[in-house]
């Protein structure tokens, strides 16, 4: 580099040049945190030779201990522990009656799981545009509406939150339940809410990637005493049923069913009552050096970041900006891979019907929710171009994502980077 050449003057990592991140970036939040308190947490349940939930020969149930801390950090009645995200949601859809006849709005922009859950309830997904933050957009709700809709499902990316007061009062106007997919944001604010409390319904992650974490894991909170105690006894078998021993367990009481195992075990259980003690630092953080990266790249020429809303984005764990076209974005994105910058297109820059199996109504087995005339007289066909909001969006735009626990340095590169590719590349 000549002496007086700025950094970012430098020849692109893409073209042969030094990349400016030349490691790899700590993005994890709650993972990066554990330490000798879960360690000791799992220890004390292998010791207690009590690994299930329910009962054991020493039991700590700390399933049930995580419950009602995670129910009171939300503001949440009633919390039910699952064995993984999307059993949440699962939950979630058995606990307000979703299944065969049902169509359910669903964000255009979602992870794969959103959709599998409201399948695997028989119900049919219908998505829904979303805003310029990625979210599902309320404006778009009407002209999604069918005879057949039961239910919205708001989904909360990347710790920002879809628009509830409009979601809300849309579902109440029609009759709706609302069960929020609050998967990639827990403990985010939705105008001084906690996400999930908000709908009839809430339901969280505690995937590896998730603000706190169990390695798998999830939780359903909800306000509605019957549909927690239908959730719950669907979870454990459906309720009243004999167990090896001859006796009989019920744990929740009412009319038993036949439901499933989606339980969460007490090592799980365990691991998040250490995290979430963990999970208001690591908002601190996400909500701080997330803070610095937007501010930072949004004074760059040639990038759109979408204005901060503070009621609803307080705590992303990235940012997104728009290009003017696709091929822009497209190369815009690939450079600052190469840069080591964390970013890329936003779920490849498709919606989530693109996927094959969504698109072809591909499932493991016939029969509902799309071969079955039964309870779907009219079929249901799935195509590109059918959220052309959503797909012009998502064309255009790249994400960075941005640990909690990025150090100064790791923001100055990260930043360095971007300001990098965009001297290259967007100059007028």
């Amino acid at each position: 580099m000549t002496s007086g050449t700025m950094p970012w003057e430098a020849p692109l990592a893409i073209d042969g040049g030094t990349p400016v991140i030349d490691r790899v970036l700590n993005r994890y939040k709650g993972a990066a945190l554990i330490g000798e308190e879960e360690k000791q947490a799992v220890l004390e349940v292998l010791e207690s030779q009590s690994l299930f939930r329910y009962y054991g020969p020493k039991p700590l149930f700390k399933v049930a201990d995580f419950e009602k801390r995670f129910a009171a950090y939300v503001g949440a009645p009633h919390a039910l522990g699952s064995s993984s995200g999307t059993a949440a949601l699962r939950l979630g859809l058995a606990g307000l009656g979703i299944g065969p006849g049902d169509d359910v709005l669903v964000p255009a922009v979602t992870f794969i799981a959103s959709v599998g859950a409201i399948v695997a309830a028989r119900a049919r997904p219908i998505f829904v545009e979303v805003d310029a933050y990625m979210q599902l957009d309320p404006a778009d709700l009407a002209a999604r509406l069918t005879p057949r809709t039961k239910a919205i499902m708001p989904v909360h990316l990347n710790g920002v939150t879809a628009d509830m007061d409009p979601i809300m009062t849309f579902a109440r106007e029609h009759g709706l339940l609302v069960i929020e997919d609050a998967a990639q944001s827990c403990g985010s604010f939705y105008k001084g809410r906690h996400v999930g409390t908000i709908g009839d319904v809430g339901c969280f992650s505690f995937q590896l990637e998730k603000n706190i974490t169990s390695g798998e894991g999830g939780v359903l909170v909800t306000s509605d005493a019957e549909v927690f105690r239908r959730a719950a006894i669907y979870s454990d078998q459906g309720g009243q049923f004999w167990t090896s021993h001859a006796g009989v367990r019920d744990n929740f009481g009412g009319q038993p069913v036949i439901g499933e195992n989606l339980r969460m075990s007490e090592i799980t259980g365990a691991i998040l009552g250490c995290q979430i003690a963990k999970l208001d630092v690591i908002l601190e953080h996400i909500e701080r050096n997330t803070a610095i990266v937007r501010n930072a790249i949004a004074e760059i020429e040639g990038i759109d970041v979408p204005p901060a809303i503070p009621d609803r984005d307080r705590h992303a764990v990235g940012t997104i900006f728009y290009l003017p076209d696709a091929a822009t974005a497209e190369s815009v994105a690939k450079a600052l891979q190469a840069e080591g910058v964390p970013a890329g297109k936003v779920y490849g820059g498709l919606p989530v019907y693109a996927a094959q199996q969504i698109l072809n109504q591909w499932t493991i087995t016939g029969g509902c929710p799309f071969h079955c005339t039964h309870a779907f007289p009219e079929p249901i066909r799935y195509h590109m171009g059918m959220c052309p909001q959503t797909e012009d969006r998502l064309a255009r735009a790249v994400g960075i994502s941005v640990g909690p626990f990025f150090s100064e340095e790791d923001l100055d590169d990260l930043i360095g980077g971007v300001r990098k590719v965009a001297h290259h590349l967007l100059r007028n």
